[in-house]
């Protein structure tokens, strides 16, 4: 039998993950040296249609949970638990953890809690091809995972306009802009006080913009805003940030299965955590992989979709037909001002 310390330092490993907007969409359960992963879909983002990010996190929280596990000398091995349909029910178990002693320790372990998104500008010169080299190595294991590279300033300044379109959805389509200012935490006692969601303080924002940005929860306000077509004025620095980057790292699967997605979110957390045993500054950009991703019919905004759905496959041809998971900037920058709050371990059990 583990010892119920080992078993909680393996849950607070898995509880660092990241997750979209900061959700933590995670449940977990005990039983003797078994552990159950559930997906608490109370906690999923609407504009999830696929439960692709969710699934992306239970993927990351259950890849920490296998090295922080190695670092007390048991082999986790996860079993795939299928289900029907894109959400699995809060009831069943996606993922089942089985604990057998043997293992030897995973070197990244000490990165788990290094591990962070930084939205500060980076270095603008192209990573070097061996950096890129190493990052894609740490996924090997992975087979069916796919890493792809832009680093000319051409093509990072062709994504960052995408980038912009695609975030822009988030301003002007009302279910993802209620969705999003569900997500924001404006101050720091909000922030410590629900311990989720988007800390304002980790968006690393002009002085100012943040009191702006408040007032733009009203939809109204926001309507106005693109009456008067000032809406690029709130994607510009996405489109910045990416142009400021050393490279953007793409990562794909090979269908969309909610298995695939599950698997893609353990290489995306090895991939991060190696960013980090390397001293690379790592940003996730979700708002193309989700949005492209989207098939209920949003009328008003199809063409911005296919319009970025064209504009990545020119950028990307080895793409094909694979599913982009998750994009990230990659670089050398100042450490980031505020990391994201956690919900503790122990009350994400059931």
């Amino acid at each position: 039998m583990i010892e119920p310390q080992v078993l909680n330092t393996i849950l607070d490993a898995a509880v660092a993950a990241p997750s979209p907007d900061n959700n933590q969409p995670w449940l977990f359960q005990i039983d003797g040296d078994r552990i159950s992963v559930f997906m608490d879909t109370r906690r999923s983002l609407p504009s999830d249609e696929s439960s692709m990010f969710d699934l992306t996190a239970i993927g990351a929280a259950v890849e920490n949970m296998v090295i922080a596990a190695a670092h007390h000398g048991y082999i986790a091995t996860p079993v795939w638990q299928s289900f029907d349909g894109d959400h699995p029910s809060c009831d069943s178990a996606v993922v089942e953890i089985q604990m057998t002693p043997g293992a030897t320790p995973d070197p990244l372990y000490p990165f788990i809690s290094e591990r962070c998104t930084c939205r500060k500008p980076y270095d603008s010169q192209p990573l070097a091809s061996e950096l890129c080299q190493q990052l894609e190595e740490s996924v090997l294991q992975f087979s069916d995972v796919q890493v792809d590279w832009i680093t000319s300033k051409q093509d990072k300044a062709s994504f960052g306009k995408l980038v912009a379109k695609t975030d822009s959805l988030r301003f002007r389509h009302r279910p993802f802009h209620e969705e999003l200012f569900r997500q924001l935490r404006f101050s720091t006692h909000e922030a410590e006080t629900t311990n989720d969601g988007l800390d304002i303080r980790t968006l690393e924002l002009p002085f100012g913009v943040a009191t702006g940005l408040r007032c733009l929860r009203s939809w109204s306000i926001m309507q106005t805003l693109h009456t008067l077509r000032l809406t690029p004025l709130l994607t510009m620095p996405s489109s910045q940030a990416v142009r400021a980057s050393g490279a953007i790292a793409f990562l794909s699967v090979p269908t969309k299965s909610s298995e695939a997605f599950f698997r893609g979110g353990r290489a995306i957390e090895r991939f991060w955590l190696k960013g980090a045993e390397m001293g690379l500054s790592m940003h996730p950009l979700g708002s193309p992989p989700i949005f492209l991703l989207q098939e209920q019919p949003k009328p008003n905004f199809q063409t911005t979709i296919d319009s970025a759905r064209h504009g990545l496959a020119k950028l990307l041809p080895n793409l094909g037909q694979r599913i982009l998971q998750l994009a990230f900037r990659v670089g050398n920058s100042a450490p980031p001002s505020e990391r994201s709050q956690r919900l503790p371990s122990d009350a994400r059990q059931c």
